[in-house]
C-alpha cells in the first residue's frame, strides 16, 4: 500500500482533485494526513484516484492475477509468509464497534512474500486494474482489512444507543 507521506507528495506535486470528492481521503484533516497517520496506508480512495497516482508514480495497478503471484508465489502457499498462520505477520483483529486506523505499511516485516511485498493481507483493501469484458466491468478488492464485526450492529449502529437511563433507543 501507499502511505499517506507518498500520496500527499502526489497530491501537491501534481495539483490532483477528483472528480468526484465524496468520502476522498475521509482520514485527512485540512488536505493533510493526520498527526501521527503519514506512515499509515492512504485510504479512501477510488479505483481512478489510484490510477492516477500509479501513473504519476510511474506504475500502474496490477491486474488480480499479479496480486494474486505477489502475494502467493510459485509455491501454492496459504499466505504471503508461508502456510501456517502468523499473528505476527498482519495487524492484530478488531472485533469493536468502530474500526481503528490501519497499521504504519511497514508494521509487519513478518508478512512479507516470498518477493518480499508486505502487507498483502489484513491491514487495508487495494485496488486491483478492472477487468472488462463485452458484458461486465469489475475491480477485484485484495488484502482486507483487520476489522471482524461480531455482530450486525456494524450496519444499524444508531440502534444500539442508549438512552439517558442506559436503555437501548430503537
Amino acid at each position: 500500500p501507499v502511505p499517506n507521506w507518498q500520496f500527499k507528495k502526489f497530491m501537491d506535486a501534481s495539483g490532483y482533485r477528483p472528480k468526484d470528492a465524496h468520502n476522498f481521503l475521509r482520514d485527512w484533516v485540512d488536505g493533510a494526513p493526520r498527526k501521527g497517520w503519514e506512515n499509515k496506508p492512504v485510504t479512501w480512495v477510488s479505483i481512478e484516484d489510484a490510477r492516477v497516482y500509479a501513473k504519476w508514480a510511474g506504475k500502474r495497478l496490477p491486474h488480480e492475477w499479479e496480486w494474486q503471484y505477489a502475494a502467493q508465489g510459485c509455491d501454492g502457499r496459504r499466505y504471503p509468509w508461508g502456510n501456517a498462520w502468523n499473528p505476527e505477520a498482519v495487524p492484530q483483529p478488531c472485533v469493536a464497534r468502530e474500526m481503528r486506523p490501519p497499521d504504519d505499511v511497514d508494521a509487519h516485516p513478518q508478512g512479507a512474500s516470498p518477493f518480499g511485498v508486505l502487507d498483502l493481507a489484513g491491514n487495508v483493501w487495494q485496488w486491483t486494474d478492472e477487468y472488462t469484458d463485452a458484458r461486465m466491468r469489475a475491480a477485484i478488492l485484495r488484502g482486507g482489512s483487520n476489522f471482524q464485526p461480531q455482530t450486525s450492529h456494524w450496519y444499524f449502529p444508531q440502534a444500539y444507543r442508549l438512552g439517558q437511563h442506559g436503555k437501548v433507543l430503537l
